[in-house]
C-alpha cells in the first residue's frame, strides 16, 4: 500500500515535474508568442498610425487639390475674361496687331486684318506669313523678319499693296525672347498712315505753291510776339530790309531800319484799327537800309490775342513797293513838269505868234513863219514824248530838226557824239535849229542849188567841267550880209537858247555863210 502510494507519489511528482516543465515550456512559448504578438501589435499599430497619417495626408491632398482646382478654374476664368477683354480691345484698334511664331505662322490676329487683308483672324490662325501677305510683299519684308529673329527690334515705313488697296504703312516688329536670348516669335504692330501721308503731301504742295506765290511777289512773311519781343520771319524780309541773308533779324534789328517817326506812326495805325474793332491793319512803311538808301514797304498785319487793347501777337506780310513809290513820285513829277511845259509851250506859241505877226510883211509870210516854228516845236515834242520826257538824244533831235530842209538831195553834214539833253534844253535847241534852217532856206546856203550846211559838236574838257561846243556852218551859198536889225528868229536863237543852256550863242553873218556857235556847260544838260 505504502509502496503503491510512494509509487503513486513518485508518479505524481514525475508527472508534476513534467507538468511544470511543460508549463515552463508553455510559459516560454506563451511569452514568446506574447512578445511576437506584442511586436506584431506594435507593427500593426505603427501601420495603423501610418495608414491613418496617409489617410489624413490624402485627405489634405484631396482638399488641396480641390482648392487648387478651384483656383485653377478661377484663374482660367479670369484668363479667358482677360483674353476676351484683350481681344475686344485689339479688335477695336485701327492698327494691325499679330503674333508670329518661330515657324512664321500667325498665332494671333486682331480684327483689323479683315479690313486690310480681307481675311478673318480665325482664317489666318496657323497660316504662314508668306501665304497671307503674298510673295511680293513677303520678299520686301523678309530681310526685316530675319533681323527680328536675330533679336533686333525693327521699325520701318513704306508703301505696301494689300488686297484692300495701296497703303502707306508704319510697321514695327518686336522679338519675343526667352531668358536665354533665343527668339521664339515676334509681335507685329502696323499703322495705316495713308491719310497722314496724303495730307502731308497736300500740305507740302500747298506750301510749295504758297512759296512760289511769295517768291514771285517778293513778299516776306513774319510773326512777332509782343510779350517776348521776338520775331520769326521768312528769308525775304532780310532782302526787304537790306540785311545780310545769313542774319536772323531781331526786333531791335528791324526797329533800327525804320525811318524816323515810322515806329510811332505804326503804333498809331494799330490803335486806330483796334478802335474800329478791326483785327487787320494796312499801311506803308519807309525803311532805311544800312547803306543809307530809302525804301518803301507795304505792310498788312493781323492783330491776335488782344488783351486790354494790346495785341500779344501780330502776323503779317511785307511787300517792297519802292519801285511803285518812285513811279508815283516820278508820275507826279511828270504831271508837274507837264503842267509847267504846257504853260511854257502856250507861252512859246503866244510869243511865236506875236513876234511872227509883228515881223512879217504880209499875212502869208506871217502864216508861214508861225507854221514852221510850230512844226519845229511839235517835232521836238515828239522826240520828248517817245522818251517819256526824261530827255532827248541830241543826234536824233538834230535829225528831226533838219528833216524838212533835206529836199531831194541831202545837203547836211552832221557829226558829233550822241549825248542826252533835258527837255527844257532840247526844246530850245530844236527851236534854234528850226530858225537857222528856215533862214538858210530863205536867204542862206539852202536857198542856193550848191549850198551846204555842216552841223557838228564836240565835248570839251575844261577846268570847270565838260562843255558842249556846237557849230552850224553854212557853205557855198549866196553872199551874206549882216541884217540891219535883229529879227525875232535871231533874238530867239541868241537870247532864249543862251538863257536855256546857261552858256553863250553867237551868230556870225560872214560873207561865206552864216556861222552859229553854241557853247554850254554839259553838267546842266544831264
Amino acid at each position: 500500500m505504502k509502496d503503491d502510494l510512494l509509487r503513486r507519489i513518485e508518479e505524481l511528482e514525475r508527472a508534476n515535474t513534467e507538468l511544470r516543465l511543460r508549463l515552463r515550456e508553455q510559459a516560454g512559448l506563451l511569452q514568446a508568442a506574447a512578445s511576437h504578438h506584442e511586436a506584431r501589435g506594435r507593427d500593426h499599430a505603427q501601420e495603423l498610425s501610418s495608414a491613418s497619417l496617409r489617410i489624413d495626408a490624402l485627405q489634405v491632398s484631396r482638399d488641396s487639390l480641390q482648392a487648387d482646382e478651384s483656383r485653377l478654374c478661377e484663374s482660367e476664368t479670369r484668363a479667358r475674361a482677360s483674353e476676351e477683354k484683350l481681344r475686344r480691345i485689339t479688335d477695336n484698334l485701327p492698327v494691325l496687331i499679330a503674333y508670329v511664331d518661330g515657324d512664321q505662322r500667325y498665332r494671333f490676329n486682331n480684327r483689323a486684318y479683315e479690313t486690310w487683308l480681307l481675311q478673318s483672324p480665325e482664317d489666318l490662325f496657323g497660316v504662314q506669313l508668306k501665304d497671307a501677305v503674298g510673295e511680293a510683299t513677303y520678299g520686301r519684308v523678309k530681310p526685316l523678319i530675319d533681323a527680328v529673329f536675330s533679336g533686333k527690334r525693327i521699325c520701318h515705313e513704306w508703301w505696301a499693296h494689300f488686297p484692300s488697296g495701296l497703303r502707306y504703312v508704319k510697321s514695327e516688329y518686336i522679338p519675343d525672347q526667352r531668358e536665354d536670348g533665343s527668339v521664339v516669335g515676334f509681335y507685329v504692330l502696323a499703322s495705316d498712315l495713308t491719310d497722314i501721308k496724303q495730307s502731308q503731301a497736300a500740305l507740302s504742295e500747298s506750301e510749295a505753291r504758297l512759296r512760289l506765290a511769295i517768291d514771285a511777289g517778293h513778299m516776306a512773311i513774319w510773326e512777332a510776339d509782343t510779350a517776348t519781343s521776338t520775331i520769326k520771319s521768312s528769308p525775304e524780309l532780310n532782302r526787304l530790309l537790306g540785311l545780310p541773308p545769313a542774319l536772323v533779324p531781331t526786333t531791335v534789328d528791324i526797329r533800327q531800319r525804320l525811318a524816323p517817326g515810322e515806329r510811332v506812326r505804326l503804333w498809331r495805325v494799330t490803335l486806330e484799327a483796334l478802335a474800329r474793332g478791326d483785327r487787320f491793319a494796312e499801311t506803308e512803311l519807309q525803311v532805311v537800309w544800312p547803306d543809307g538808301s530809302l525804301h518803301w514797304l507795304l505792310l498788312r498785319v493781323e492783330l491776335l490775342d488782344i488783351d486790354h487793347g494790346v495785341p500779344a501777337r501780330t502776323i503779317g506780310v511785307a511787300l517792297d513797293i519802292t519801285a511803285r513809290k518812285k513811279a508815283e513820285d516820278h508820275q507826279q513829277l511828270l504831271i508837274n513838269e507837264l503842267n509847267h511845259r504846257v504853260k511854257n509851250t502856250l507861252a512859246t506859241v503866244q510869243s511865236i505868234a506875236t513876234q511872227s505877226l509883228r515881223s512879217a510883211a504880209t499875212t502869208a509870210e506871217a502864216r508861214e513863219a508861225v507854221e514852221g516854228r510850230l512844226f519845229a516845236l511839235s517835232r521836238a515834242h515828239d522826240v520828248l514824248t517817245r522818251e517819256n520826257w526824261d530827255g532827248a538824244s541830241l543826234a536824233e533831235l538834230v535829225q528831226q530838226a533838219i528833216e524838212p530842209f533835206r529836199g531831194a538831195k541831202d545837203r547836211f553834214e552832221v557829226s558829233g557824239p550822241d549825248i542826252r539833253l533835258p527837255p527844257r534844253i532840247a526844246l530850245a535847241l530844236a527851236m534854234a535849229l528850226q530858225e537857222l534852217g528856215t533862214n538858210a532856206a530863205k536867204y542862206g546856203a539852202l536857198s542856193h542849188e550848191g549850198g551846204r550846211v555842216a552841223i557838228g559838236w564836240v565835248v570839251l574838257d575844261r577846268e570847270s567841267g565838260p562843255r558842249l561846243k556846237m557849230t552850224w556852218r553854212e557853205m557855198d551859198g549866196p553872199p551874206v550880209a549882216a541884217p540891219e536889225r535883229r529879227g525875232f528868229g535871231t533874238r530867239l536863237i541868241e537870247r532864249s537858247l543862251a538863257q536855256e543852256l546857261g552858256g553863250s550863242v553867237v551868230i556870225d553873218f560872214g560873207p561865206t555863210g552864216v556861222v552859229c556857235t553854241i557853247d554850254a556847260p554839259l553838267e546842266q544838260a544831264f
